[in-house]
């Protein structure tokens, strides 16, 4: 009998790790999501406010390593062109052609658009939170150290984080993530992104960025960048 209880014992403690998931696999994982450092992106961004028309601007960025890119914006309301080039950027009014003075402004990539779910480092463990759809698995509850981080929800089948929540100035904001199959060009990168927040007196709003085209570069001619 002791023999048994021991048996038991040592297949239940080998098992436990098995069914763990670290932090820094969720995050592996979900950094092979990311668009190529240079590559050319097309989205669609809408806006969807309690009893306003929806409005949509139309972004195209081109990137060249991770301190330049080229970022067009069009909407009824507005056209312009940003150029950013090692930390100098310049501005475009497209429907006037003027031009202002290049200034000095951090480095930001565009294609970026997972920076805020930040590092292992700044979670807790990972937790069953339960099953979702049978393409998804099992889905892991990743929560924040500090709170000014988001809590993610991550696929086990997909290996991708599919919903993430935050508290952004009072509201509660919840992301969902669709991602390209395999008929895409860069397979595995974002596709949709729906983003919902409670408003005042139960209302809600709704950016919705659909991903349009993407491209991957190797290299861009200098020139481009240019913001002198």
């Amino acid at each position: 009998m002791n023999k048994l209880i021991k048996i038991l014992a040592f297949a239940f403690f080998c098992s436990v790790p098995s069914q763990a998931l670290s932090l820094q696999t969720i995050f592996d994982n979900q950094k092979k999501t990311a668009f190529p450092d240079t590559c050319e992106m097309q989205m669609r961004t809408t806006v969807a406010l309690p009893g306003v028309a929806p409005q949509s601007v139309v972004t195209y960025v081109i990137t060249a390593g991770p301190s330049k890119s080229i970022t067009t914006i069009k909407s009824s309301m507005m056209q312009m062109k940003m150029v950013q080039n090692d930390g100098r950027m310049k501005v475009t009014d497209l429907k006037t052609g003027k031009t202002l003075p290049a200034q000095n402004m951090p480095t930001q990539n565009p294609a970026d658009i997972s920076k805020s779910m930040g590092e292992p480092a700044d979670y807790n463990d990972a937790v069953k939170f339960g099953e979702g759809s049978s393409k998804e698995g099992t889905i892991w509850k990743v929560t924040p150290k500090d709170a000014s981080k988001p809590t993610l929800y991550y696929a086990s089948k997909m290996k991708k984080v599919v919903k993430m929540t935050a508290v952004v100035n009072g509201a509660v904001s919840e992301s969902k993530f669709e991602y390209c199959d395999n008929t895409c060009e860069l397979p595995g990168t974002l596709r949709k992104v729906e983003i919902t927040t409670e408003l005042a007196a139960g209302e809600k709003s709704t950016v919705t960025v659909d991903v349009l085209l993407t491209k991957r570069h190797h290299r861009l001619p200098k020139k481009m960048f240019d913001v002198e």
